[in-house]
């Protein structure tokens, strides 16, 4: 039987085969219920059933990672911005529709007055303003279990209230 194997396991009995998208066993043997005698029935009774079961089930899918973000882009980046002038991370989403959230040293950013968060056609963007020296560190773009991260560095002469 040609896409057809044994099972070992099942005292060979069942046999293993797939179809595109399904896997299959198929159970072969005989069913004999046996009647024994009694006063009213003058002899035995055999009876033979010749049983064949095939069985089909579709296998769970294991999901194909999805594209998240466009294949042109490294998955980290260096970036420099000086003290007091803005700094904007960006990003390319494969699809227009994609919701990206942004982080800060693993923390989640939302548009504030230091922060703004753009989203424009499948560019996501993330706008620091004003940076000094506590905006320095790692960022991340994360969207369906998928990131991308950057480092960002501040330089230049940073006088405490700057900010």
């Amino acid at each position: 039987m040609s896409g057809w194997r044994k099972c070992d396991s099942c005292a060979g009995r069942w046999w293993d085969f797939s179809w595109p998208h399904c896997q299959c066993r198929a159970w072969e043997g005989s069913v004999s219920p046996t009647f024994s005698s009694r006063p009213s029935y003058p002899r035995v009774v055999f009876l033979t059933w010749a049983v064949s079961l095939t069985l089909c089930v579709a296998p769970c899918p294991s999901p194909e990672p999805k594209v998240v973000f466009a294949k042109e882009q490294p998955a980290h980046r260096e970036l420099q911005a000086e003290v007091g002038a803005s700094a904007t991370l960006s990003c390319e989403v494969a699809q227009a529709q994609t919701e990206v959230t942004w982080y800060k040293d693993g923390k989640k950013l939302s548009s504030s007055s230091k922060v703004r968060v753009e989203a424009v056609g499948c560019t996501r963007r993330l706008v620091v303003q004003h940076v000094g020296q506590t905006e320095a560190g790692e960022y991340s773009c994360e969207a369906g279990g998928q990131r991308l991260s950057f480092h960002l560095h501040v330089t230049g002469q940073y006088f405490g209230d700057a900010e």
